[in-house]
């Protein structure tokens, strides 16, 4: 390395994107992780070439360099510069690159004077490719994954108050107090004390003629009580026709939104239409013009392993239902869960 590239390569590291390892890997180990981001990827002498990128061989960085870096110094790193040599297959491929690798080798991904830890990313999703399709033909296998309407229905069910049990009690405390006539003639008859019998005579007839307009009264009371029962007999009839025949089917509530977005069980699924993709699927799908990207995340922060694995997982049921390929975050194809682990994880 000449004067002028040790005089360069602090400022071409930290611009970057370069990969800063804790330990010196041989060019066969990096090219066997490349090759997850492009199955063409090859050696050219110490170099690894993949996807119109070139990952240089590593340098160790003395604390001096490191200093410059703005890295502590205090251990042995190694960096390995990534540089786009022709059009990228997607936009910032180089980045993805190197943080990709960063992720599987316990390292972190330097890029514009910032030196991050790919595995502490908060906003990670995982990518199914397919050839085009439909929402209605993605739509049985997001369900199977992440349930339906009614299941989440059945949860809420329990808590609903039962309208029958009720309007039944309701009823039953209306009879209950539903005669106080009855009632306060037991009271006059019991509060009438019999001091003569002009008035005893008096009281005949008056308890004649209550019996009488007591008896009236039970009768209309018993015809009142068989027309609410004749009522209360047809009413479940009706109400059994008026649910039978008026009501149509209901609609099931669609989770998409009119920008191709499925929401449920705690993720987000995206479903958009690319011509360009990464040279993983590219690989894979040799002929293929436009596909579709279908990435799935959280809707809430999750912690540690469970920001891979939750919405990973996900991922790799939809590929597997679907059959297509599933990348992570950077481009890198997973075949397993392991797989969406850094190595310090698993």
């Amino acid at each position: 390395m000449g004067l002028l590239s040790n005089l360069l390569l602090p400022g071409r590291l930290r611009t970057g994107p370069t990969v800063v390892l804790p330990a010196k890997t041989k060019p066969e180990a990096i090219l066997e992780i490349v090759r997850l981001a492009d199955p063409q990827a090859e050696l050219d002498g110490n170099d690894v070439l993949a996807a119109a990128t070139r990952i240089h061989d590593g340098v160790e960085l003395t604390p001096d360099l490191q200093k410059k870096l703005g890295l502590d110094g205090e251990e042995k790193l190694w960096a390995h510069r990534v540089v786009a040599e022709r059009p990228l297959p997607v936009d910032y491929y180089d980045k993805l690159l190197a943080a990709g690798l960063a992720y599987r080798l316990g390292g972190y991904c330097l890029c514009e004077g910032s030196a991050d830890d790919p595995a502490e990313d908060v906003e990670l999703e995982y990518v199914v490719y397919l050839p085009a399709v439909e929402e209605s033909e993605l739509t049985p296998a997001l369900e199977k994954i992440l349930g339906t309407e009614e299941d989440a229905a059945e949860g809420a069910s329990p808590g609903v108050d039962d309208p029958t049990a009720s309007s039944t009690e309701t009823e039953a405390n209306e009879t209950a107090d539903g005669h106080p006539d009855g009632d306060a003639t037991t009271g006059d008859r019991a509060g009438s004390a019999p001091g003569s019998a002009a008035s005893e005579a008096v009281e005949d007839q008056t308890d004649s003629g209550t019996e009488g307009a007591s008896d009236a009264a039970t009768e209309a009371g018993d015809e009142s009580d068989d027309a609410e029962s004749a009522s209360d007999d047809v009413a479940p009839g009706s109400q059994d026709e008026s649910d039978d025949t008026p009501e149509a089917p209901k609609a099931r509530t669609s989770r998409w939104s009119s920008d191709g977005v499925y929401e449920a069980a705690g993720f987000r699924v995206s479903v958009t239409p690319v011509h360009r993709f990464p040279a993983a699927v590219a690989g894979l799908m040799p002929y293929a013009t436009e596909v579709v990207r279908i990435a799935v995340s959280a809707t809430e922060e999750l912690d540690g392993d469970a920001r891979m694995l939750d919405p990973g997982n996900v991922a790799l049921a939809l590929g597997t239902a679907l059959d297509g390929p599933v990348v992570d975050h950077w481009g890198f194809q997973v075949f397993e869960p392991a797989d969406l682990l850094p190595p310090r994880s698993v």
